[in-house]
């Protein structure tokens, strides 16, 4: 029962993620973790794999290239620190780190910081991004400042190229770290048809979804989903 929840759990935040976006990682993490730590962050980073290469080929027109290289160079350092932090602190520290992830970003989307696109805030947020990213597969937020301004299939088509190839880089690394495990490919076999499913139904219903009537929902979802992890954890 558990196990159909978690891929309703995938299958809606493949939804969103492809209508609106972003969300798969904010809605999905902090749910997931809830039911069993071990589906992050390797289990999500590999199925959100397939949502993003869908996206980006879908606006692959509207790719820049030049500026997303620097983000992904320093994505390196960033997964290299982020491997060590999974192997130093382990399921609690990262719980607590997922947590703190959900409500950093939900601040962000409140709040809009606005950040200008420039070669250094790029290199800046690819380390960021890489270091949230590979621990929680919550790698949105660093990348997301920078584009906030821009046209919708802009941010769609220049998040997906960048986490597609970034979720590579994570995944390298979990997988150097040992946090990939027989348990982890059994979830991905349950997820990959929840996140295609999600991912078909979101490309049918992206021009017909309100968007300004789910951002808040989301936002709302994932404070109390990183409000109940932090409990959880304190309480254990």
């Amino acid at each position: 029962m558990l196990l159909l929840l978690a891929c309703l759990i995938v299958l809606v935040s493949a939804l969103v993620q492809t209508t609106i976006g972003f969300g798969l990682a904010l809605i999905a993490v902090p749910l997931l973790v809830l039911i069993d730590p071990q589906m992050v962050p390797a289990p999500l980073i590999i199925v959100s794999l397939l949502q993003l290469s869908i996206s980006a080929w879908k606006h692959r027109s509207e790719i820049h290239w030049k500026p997303l290289w620097i983000a992904l160079i320093t994505r390196i350092p960033g997964t290299a620190l982020a491997v060590w932090l999974m192997g130093r602190y382990g399921i609690d520290g990262i719980k607590i780190f997922i947590a703190t992830s959900v409500l950093l970003a939900v601040a962000i989307s409140l709040f809009k910081f606005e950040a200008e696109p420039n070669q250094r805030n790029h290199a800046i947020a690819g380390f960021f991004s890489a270091l949230s990213g590979t621990t929680t597969a919550i790698g949105g937020p660093p990348m997301a400042l920078l584009y906030q301004n821009q046209p919708a299939d802009y941010v769609r088509a220049n998040l997906s190229a960048y986490f597609t190839i970034g979720s590579m880089i994570s995944l390298a690394g979990v997988a150097m770290g040992g946090f990939i495990t027989a348990q982890s490919w059994v979830y991905v076999a349950w997820f990959v048809p929840a996140t295609l499913l999600g991912t078909v139904l979101g490309l049918r219903l992206r021009h017909r979804v309100n968007a300004q009537l789910i951002r808040p929902a989301i936002l709302v979802l994932c404070s109390a989903s990183a409000l109940i992890v932090i409990g959880q954890t304190l309480v254990s």
